[in-house]
């Protein structure tokens, strides 16, 4: 299946991407998706582990499923002062 994933805020910047097309398996979850992410972006690891995840606009656990056609944000925590 494909997904589109959007990349927000450090992600953005350690991927030098805005959005990726990704090719799953079928039954792929959201956490399938973020070791896709981090084997093909290995500096951004450590961060996608504390990242939180959309799916079609809504906040989700990483054990979500999937579906095909799917837009899966990718939102790092923000920090500042």
């Amino acid at each position: 299946m494909r997904i589109e994933v959007l990349f927000f805020g450090q992600l953005r910047e350690m991927t030098n991407c805005q959005n990726l097309a990704v090719e799953l398996k079928s039954d792929a979850n959201a956490l399938d998706l973020l070791r896709v992410i981090s084997q093909r972006f290995p500096a951004s690891a450590g961060l996608l582990e504390v990242t939180s995840v959309s799916i079609n606009n809504e906040y989700v656990a990483k054990e979500t499923v999937l579906s095909d056609g799917d837009e899966v944000g990718l939102l790092p925590p923000i920090s500042g002062g």
